[in-house]
């Protein structure tokens, strides 16, 4: 067995368990280490060296370069950016010199509980950036004499650059310090949301909405990373990363209601009372937020720049817009047409340059850690985060759209017949604060929330379009038993993924929740307008959105029953306080 050490102030304790008991040497903390899993000390010249590596004087420093020291190998995990010197430091107990007491957690309960509300506002913000386009679409391409054939990219100009840099972004909140990146990227959605709120010509309109999306995407894994600076205790974390996530989901379905409100005077009013809410919280986040480090706070500047790998970023950001591109021409020219043929089979070959790329980085100077895909049950998150915003999305645009243009319900009817997705978000996302075995339990709980969102998938297929009685037959009990599934599936793997990465790795672990979950959604929004065309190709015409839910729906159910039976719970990191002692 493995005998297991860590610093007396380790951020957060998670450690592995095994039937047996045994552990296997996984943790989320970088002080949290097994004898088994650490590397050789790094020479001079060694490109994952770190500056206590190559700066450390006397013995340490003999030792540090040295390739021949004696004693047993050792071998540091490949995603931990811990130099050799750490290492020995936090073996012995003693505190290391570039580690400062974590300022973010001795906070007062008051404090921490309004910077979470500023944290959770902000992602409320950035999903609704999203979601609320579902009902603006056809007002602002009016106004702006968008064509039909560009309609498509009032919503994919902001997801597009949204999705393109998430990664980035967590890289670059692991960095440098995350109260910064956060401030700059709270404060740049209100001056551009009112910006925004004043265009008349419909390209500058799509260039900005598309800087919106870089800075909204900034304050995603800057609230991660401090999130889990905030609250080290893990049981207590998870509740806020379930907070953190429920944000998000409620503005899957009350942006909608929002909207439809503003829409009785002007979509430019949406943008600006976004602006209006959004500059007095980043203010007092500003205000509150005390300086915070990041995870590598002992590296110099050229040698965080290093470690950004921008090669890395760009080859990602081409594959991601290209095969967003793909989709979302798909759904306008065709699936067979070059548009959506050529930029598909491009990322797909990016995408695998990507990984070979990440995999010949040097250790600490990859986007992602070396041995991700070795992370615990990575493989059944990943395919059961794929499928809720696919869920999501697919259900609120066809009913939204369906609900105007066939049915000719005003916009604020349309996001009234769609309030109870809101509410019922709202009751099971608080529900999972009150019953932390919903994201605590997965194993079970993860495939019951896919058949709820099956069976309201289901309603959906069969209702017909919701005219008169059958709305609530159908559409409301859907979205009622739909939702509540949804809210489940989302807060669950939203939480996990993040849990599943190492702490130093944490903004990219939420950006890598928030890709799957936007790759998912741009994907199901295509398919759905594809099968439009197995009707009479018209929306008023039920039959091609009655098999766009079948697809969706069976698409949650399968992913939850592979999650079922690939998900194996013992694998999990054990949330065991804030210390674990060997």
């Amino acid at each position: 067995m493995s005998s297991l050490t860590t610093a007396p102030n380790a951020q957060s304790g998670v450690s592995p368990s095994a039937p047996n008991g045994e552990t296997n040497g996984f943790s989320r903390s970088p002080t949290f280490v097994s004898e088994d899993d650490v590397s050789p000390s790094p020479r001079a010249d060694d490109a994952g060296a770190t500056l206590t590596d190559l700066t450390a004087t006397g013995v340490d420093k003999e030792k540090t370069l040295s390739s021949n020291n004696e004693g047993p190998e050792e071998h540091l995990p490949a995603q931990s950016t811990m130099g050799k010197v750490e290492h020995d430091l936090e073996k012995a107990g003693t505190a290391h010199p570039h580690h400062h007491p974590n300022v973010l957690a001795s906070l007062s309960p008051r404090r921490k509980g309004v910077l979470l509300l500023c944290f959770c506002l902000s992602m409320f913000i950035d999903a609704a950036g999203v979601s609320a386009t579902f009902l603006m679409t056809a007002p602002i391409s009016q106004d702006l004499g968008v064509s039909v054939g560009d309609q498509a990219w009032i919503l994919g100009t902001y997801s597009l650059a949204f999705a393109s840099t998430l990664l980035f972004a967590g890289r670059l909140a692991d960095l440098y310090p995350p109260h910064r990146i956060y401030t700059i990227g709270f404060i740049g959605i209100a001056i551009f949301y009112l910006i925004i709120s004043f265009m008349t010509d419909q390209y500058a309109f799509f260039v900005l909405r598309a800087f919106s999306g870089v800075l909204a995407v900034l304050t995603i894994p800057s609230s991660i990373n401090m999130i889990i600076q905030m609250y080290p205790e893990p049981a207590e974390q998870g509740q806020k990363l379930a907070l953190f996530g429920m944000a998000g989901a409620l503005a899957n379905t009350i942006a909608l209601v929002l909207a439809g409100i503003f829409l009785l005077a002007n979509w430019r009013w949406y943008f600006r009372f976004i602006t209006i809410m959004v500059a007095p919280f980043s203010a007092l986040a500003w205000w509150l937020m005390p300086r915070t480090e990041a995870v590598a706070e002992d590296l110099p500047g050229a040698a965080k720049l290093k470690r950004m790998d921008l090669g890395g970023v760009a080859i990602l950001i081409a594959c991601l817009v290209l095969f967003i591109l793909g989709f979302t021409q798909a759904a306008v020219d065709g699936w067979n047409t070059a548009i959506f043929i050529a930029p598909l089979i491009v990322s797909i070959f990016l995408f695998a340059a990507f990984l070979i790329w990440e995999r010949y980085m040097p250790r600490g100077y990859s986007l992602l850690p070396h041995d991700m895909w070795q992370f615990p049950n990575i493989f059944p998150l990943i395919l059961q985060a794929s499928a809720i915003f696919m869920w999501f999305a697919c259900a609120q645009l066809r009913i939204a759209t369906y609900f105007q243009e066939a049915l000719h319900n005003s916009a604020i009817l349309t996001a009234v017949k769609l309030l109870p997705m809101g509410i019922t978000a709202l009751v099971v996302g608080t529900m999972t604060q009150a019953l932390p075995f919903l994201i605590t339990k997965p194993k079970y709980v993860q495939p019951v929330g896919s058949l709820l969102c099956f069976t309201g998938s289901m309603l959906f297929a069969f209702s017909g379009g919701g005219a008169g009685t059958d709305y609530w037959k159908y559409m409301f009990t859907g979205q009622i038993i739909g939702t509540a599934g949804g809210m489940i599936v989302f807060i669950g793997m939203n939480t996990s993924i993040i849990q599943a990465f190492p702490l130093e790795f944490a903004g990219v672990g939420g950006s890598f929740a928030n890709i799957i979950f936007q790759v998912g959604g741009v994907i199901g929004i295509s398919i759905q307008a594809g099968l439009i065309s197995t009707g009479d190709g018209t929306i008023e015409d039920w039959t091609g959105s009655k098999n766009s839910y079948f697809f969706t729906g069976a698409y949650i159910l399968f992913t939850g029953l592979v999650f079922l039976v690939w998900f194996k719970p013992h694998k999990m990191p054990v949330l065991e306080g804030p210390v674990v002692h060997a």
